[in-house]
């Protein structure tokens, strides 16, 4: 995996305004009429981030308040970083090694994070789009392991017969 480069989107070379016109469009291609309000929150929630890219992913990050959208405990509003993951050739293949280098290259090696499996009334699956929010420094997630193990080497069979992935 090649290292992350800033991307751009040509609608952030536009006025606020126009921006949200842009999205109008967009929505209107799929039949979405929108109001002001919700153009607005769609705008937000898709382009008001940082852009990255490399050659498997692109990575929309949403730092601090951008994220607020999606922190519903107000306590935490400014916080969270939250990281849009998504694969370049859109294919479903979702591997965790891939997201922790993603999380220390576009973040910090030092914050924990997580995804989340909701229930069901919360679910949002409508792109092989993968979400992980990140915690703010020295904030531990209270669960998990407290020590480090990795194995990097490969390893052919063992008890699922798959083996483990060298890096």
């Amino acid at each position: 995996m090649t290292p992350f480069v800033k991307a751009h989107f040509p609608i952030w070379d536009l006025p606020i305004k126009e921006r949200f016109e842009y999205c109008r469009t967009e929505c209107s291609k799929f039949g979405l009429n929108l109001t002001w309000q919700q153009l607005k929150q769609y705008y937000n929630e898709m382009y008001n981030c940082e852009a990255y890219r490399n050659d498997t992913y692109e990575v929309r990050v949403f730092r601090g308040s951008q994220a607020d959208w999606l922190v519903h405990e107000k306590s935490w509003h400014g916080m969270i970083d939250y990281l849009s993951i998504k694969r370049l050739d859109k294919k479903s293949i979702h591997d965790w090694r891939h997201f922790q280098l993603i999380k220390n290259e576009l973040v910090s090696e030092t914050r924990e994070a997580i995804e989340i499996y909701p229930s069901e009334s919360r679910l949002m699956d409508t792109a092989n789009q993968y979400h992980l929010f990140v915690f703010p420094e020295n904030y531990v997630i209270p669960f998990g392991w407290r020590t480090r193990s990795v194995n990097y080497e490969e390893v052919e069979g063992g008890l699922n017969k798959a083996g483990q992935r060298g890096i």
